[in-house]
């Protein structure tokens, strides 16, 4: 059977697991454009510098076993290809600086650890931006040849560090699309990072136009407030003043409006950034460099994303490698567990929970919806939600029924080979948005498959998918032994025009289903909890509601709730409320939760919502929410109106209101008035804080 291998999509997303459980909940997936870096560290001032050793020590082998102990899940490496290749093209890159390159790379990966390998300090490149564009290209093209057998899931490429001085956004696109072109030409789907304009600051963001590439991954740096990072750095001018503390109002105040910042990048682009590089300098107190880098990376935490902080142990250092020990708290201050674990011990699978509940050989990546979509016609998106099991799928778009079911579908790859007269399964979660069957129901094929001609296979079956999510199960004895590298799952997808969304997948060898027999699988928890308090609330004034619980409380005809739970939720959990239809009045339908505190005439109140919306009857298809401050007693006066528009994806509204009387505890609520528009959204924590007098 032939199947074609062109390959419409691929998704990068991957599912965090702790103990999964597919009939259950397992944990959430993320976002469809982010880079999984997690973890990360800067090795910073070791190959970017004039010489490997110029501005500290050189990159120790055994340094990545280190780094990897630590609980470090990527290391970012800076390296300086300019001063160490020819000026003509074709731009040699000097064979023995290639050659320690890429000892540090495998040092890197033997350790476990991911690698983002990038272009620093091509000083020419930002003074004369078209003039050296072809030479970046020429680098970029030796680059990614000496590094494309390397695994795409775990090293990446970063085209130019900290664009600034004539390299803006207004040419960017224009001087990196040439090195992007030379690395796509041997590395087709490898993670690519690009960051903008200032030193790639957050206010980059605003203007940054990414290439057309679906693996291209944007990164910013931050370093604010810089009086407190660079205090005493003698290449900053003016060289700002030693002794500036951290964790002001106004730093609180910077911070949160950061994040704001990127928050809202992320909903206006659906990609999630690298925070590349964040730090401060060892010439400030050691408490509160290590009280910096917790607050930053736990407020860049609260949007998902991999934090890199710089550096190792050259500049702005996390380890002492004269002591041979990470600083008191940084470990903590990155979220790690505090103490390396001994260079013998082993690296824990992420995956254990996981093999201990199935009854046969786990032999795919259920972490990963990486798969590859092909045909004629077809196409696919990674898609989020906290209904989905697992917290995402693969959005696959038919757009004709094929002449053979095979003329477009996935394959699933997996990590060994099929053994003649073994058992396989496969169990997947799905349903059908569309299709143009009878029953308005989809349709997959699948099989086992040899995924080379002429792509022979077993345990052929199809299943009829419904429209809500269900576990389907295949499994079939194999006829054959298919080499490591060649076996698949192929579903074929081609049997009707039709819109499926497939998620979470467990293979497994030597079972016939998803778990033992008699067993129950064991329910999932978060890898992490959100915290109930997001960092950029943290420490604002007074909070005057309850935020341990979720309390909302709902009156009103026509409506319906109930508690959704998922890794997925800032916080975990929320109501989904459903309103049939639109009031006369927007007060029809209302939530509230209570106001424990006492209020006062003239308090500045910061009122915040968690909240998204799942449908909507209005122009833009975002849900209405109008909210207040109200005395809890008729005539139930209030004050502070505002109507909010909620986004598909999660997002924290807030804004100020200034009380207009006194309320004393207990006698007043948080009141949301949903009778707006016809709607379902998700309502999560709420906050009332009152601010500080004299803070805005």
């Amino acid at each position: 059977m032939k199947v074609m291998v062109r390959t419409i999509a691929r998704s990068a997303a991957t599912l965090g697991l702790a103990a999964l459980a597919m009939a259950t909940a397992p944990g959430a997936l993320a976002a469809d454009r982010s880079l999984p870096a997690g973890r990360c560290i800067n090795m910073g001032n070791h190959l970017e510098a004039p010489a490997e050793n110029a501005w500290g020590r050189a990159i120790a082998d055994d340094d990545f076993a280190i780094i990897a102990h630590a609980g470090f899940a990527t290391v970012r490496l800076p390296v300086r290809w300019s001063t160490h290749a020819a000026q003509a093209a074709p731009y040699t890159i000097d064979p023995a600086f290639m050659a320690r390159v890429k000892h540090v790379v495998a040092l890197a990966r033997a350790a476990g650890l991911n690698v983002l390998i990038n272009d620093h300090n091509y000083d020419e490149l930002m003074a004369h931006p078209a003039d050296h564009a072809q030479r970046l290209a020429g680098l970029w093209r030796q680059i990614a040849a000496a590094f494309a057998d390397q695994p795409r899931d775990h090293v990446w490429f970063e085209i130019e560090n900290e664009p600034h001085d004539k390299l803006t956004n207004a040419n960017l696109l224009a001087t990196l699309s040439p090195a992007l072109a030379a690395i796509r030409a041997t590395n087709p789907d490898r993670p690519v990072v690009i960051g903008g304009e200032n030193w790639s600051g957050l206010d980059s963001l605003a203007t940054l136009t990414l290439p057309d590439d679906p693996q291209v991954i944007p990164t910013v740096h931050y370093y604010l407030p810089m009086e407190f990072t660079h205090q005493g750095a003698q290449w900053v001018q003016p060289v700002h003043p030693l002794g500036r503390d951290y964790g002001s109002v106004n730093d609180q105040a910077l911070l949160a409006g950061d994040i704001e910042k990127v928050a809202a990048y992320i909903r206006r682009t659906g990609m999630i950034p690298l925070l590349g590089e964040f730090g401060s300098i060892d010439k400030a107190p050691l408490a509160q460099r290590v009280a910096y880098q917790k607050t930053i990376r736990t407020a860049f935490d609260t949007l998902g994303m991999g934090t890199c902080a710089w550096a190792y142990t050259n500049t702005f250092p996390l380890y002492d490698s004269k002591a041979k020990a990470w600083l008191p708290g940084m470990l903590d201050a990155m979220g790690l567990p505090g103490a390396p674990l001994p260079p013998s011990a082993s690296r824990p699978d992420p995956l254990q929970a996981l093999r201990a509940q199935l009854p046969g050989k786990l032999i795919n990546d259920p972490t990963s919806i990486g798969w590859d979509v092909y045909g004629t016609g077809a196409s696919a998106k990674p898609v989020r939600g906290a209904e989905i099991p697992g917290g995402a799928a693969l959005q696959i778009t038919v757009a004709a029924k094929g002449a053979n079911v095979y003329d477009a579908g996935l394959n699933i790859p997996l990590s060994q080979g099929f053994t003649k007269g073994q058992a396989y399964v496969i169990s997947f979660q799905a349903r059908t948005l569309s299709a143009d069957t009878a029953d308005g129901n989809g349709t997959i094929s699948l099989r086992f498959q040899q995924n080379a001609a002429p792509y022979p296979g077993f345990g052929d079956s199809v299943r009829t998918i419904g429209k809500n999510w269900h576990l389907y199960e295949v499994s079939g004895i194999a006829d054959r032994t298919v080499p490591p590298g060649q076996a698949v799952v192929g579903l074929q997808l081609a049997g009707a025009r039709q819109v499926i969304q497939i998620g979470q997948a467990v293979v497994q060898e030597g079972a016939t289903s998803l778990v033992k027999p008699g067993a129950s699988p064991a329910p999932a928890r978060c890898p992490a909890t959100t915290p109930v308090l997001p960092a950029s609330l943290t420490g604002k004034g007074d909070v005057l509601t309850e935020i341990e619980a979720l309390n909302w409380d709902f009156f009103g005809s026509g409506e319906t709730h109930g508690r959704i739970t998922s890794c997925g939720i800032p916080g975990d959990s929320a109501y989904r409320v459903t309103i049939a239809a639109a009031g006369a009045n927007p007060y029809d339908n209302v939530a509230t939760i209570p106001i424990k505190g006492p209020i006062k005439a003239g308090n500045t109140l910061l009122i915040a919502l968690v909240g998204r919306t799942i449908s909507a009857q209005t122009a833009d298809a975002k849900g209405v929410v109008t909210v207040r401050v109200q005395q809890n007693s008729a005539p139930y006066p209030g004050f502070g109106d505002r109507q909010l528009s909620l986004g598909s994806a999660w997002q924290v509204s807030r804004f100020t209101v200034e009380a207009d009387r006194d309320i004393p505890a207990g006698a007043a609520t948080l009141t949301l008035q949903l009778a707006g528009a016809a709607q379902t959204i998700d309502l999560g924590r709420a906050y009332v804080i009152k601010l500080p007098a004299g803070q805005p």
